[in-house]
């Protein structure tokens, strides 16, 4: 009976409290204390590999105050006002808030300790979805964590000063930059997680190839999701039809209906790639050669194939 007590109350503690228990991987904790330094992070990867789960753990930091003693990224010594933003209310519900708080009739099941969860404030017109949460600080006061959507345009994102901002999945570029305005009192941190599928769009883009010391982009494989054993990841990466592979495994931009991956029959220097261009011309050389610099900087070098 006694054992049984403990162990029931062991399983409460990690469920309620979660937040004391995140151990992140490699490639999480590089992303993490990047935030020391970095204004503007973008952790970029494969589908189901923890992107979510780090950026929602984050948050979940910075409205509690509660910083684990391997925390080497940015720190409030205060109440913070944030936002966590998803690309639709079921979307956000779905994913954000569920990392967040927990599924309902689960909630303190996420990364926000349940003994830390204030107000809970619902949304209008979507079952379940939240619209703000209220986080009891350390400090005593409170923290605010307000839910937005992509769908709801630029103009939602107007007027408010911010502490911090997560986009959990690619925003539009409009958003972006006004969500990022938010936080220009302070420098707040602006951080993003998702899987590239929308391509070399403007928000990749800006990562990428737009330098700034201010900015900076991780990358995470499936190879270094340690949830999953060497069979199960090769099922997975199996299931992908070749030209999604790299991206849903690896976080490597797609290209639309053509899509790059690495030669592997041979690898060629890159200054002689070879590609079978139909339409597409110098613009298709000039996408593969940025997909080819990503390749190398992030996972190692690889000859680029343009199929169409």
């Amino acid at each position: 009976m006694l054992l049984q007590t403990l162990t029931a109350e062991k399983t409460r503690r990690s469920t309620e409290n979660r937040l004391a228990y995140y151990k992140p991987y490699p490639k999480q904790l590089e992303f993490h204390s990047a935030g020391a330094s970095h204004r503007e992070r973008l952790l970029m990867a494969g589908n189901q590999i923890g992107k979510t789960l780090a950026g929602g753990f984050e948050a979940a930091m910075h409205a509690t105050g509660r910083y684990p003693d391997w925390w080497e990224g940015r720190r409030f010594d205060r109440p913070t006002n944030g936002w966590a933003c998803g690309v639709s209310g079921e979307v956000v519900r779905d994913t954000v808030q569920r990392v967040l708080v927990g599924r309902s009739g689960s909630i303190g099941a996420g990364a926000i300790p349940k003994d830390a969860i204030g107000e809970l404030v619902t949304a209008r017109g979507i079952a379940d979805l939240l619209d703000t949460i209220k986080v009891r600080h350390v400090s005593g006061e409170t923290s605010i964590i307000g839910l937005k959507t992509y769908l709801s345009g630029r103009e939602k994102f107007q007027g408010e000063t911010l502490d911090w901002i997560w986009f959990d999945e690619e925003c539009p570029m409009d958003i972006y930059t006004e969500a990022l305005t938010r936080t220009n009192i302070g420098g707040g941190p602006v951080w993003m997680t998702f899987t590239p599928l929308l391509g070399m769009s403007d928000v990749v883009r800006r990562f990428l190839q737009e330098k700034s010391p201010d900015r900076t982009v991780v990358g995470m494989t499936i190879e270094e999701a340690l949830h999953y054993s060497a069979e199960e990841r090769q099922k997975i990466i199996d299931s992908y039809p070749p030209h999604e592979r790299e991206c849903r495994t690896k976080g490597i931009p797609v290209l639309g209906s053509g899509r790059i991956f690495p030669s592997k029959k041979q690898r060629l220097p890159a200054s002689i790639a070879i590609f079978r261009v139909t339409g597409l011309g110098l613009a298709a050389w000039i996408l593969a050669t940025i997909i080819l610099s990503l390749r190398s900087s992030l996972y190692g070098t690889a000859t680029p194939m343009l199929f169409m």
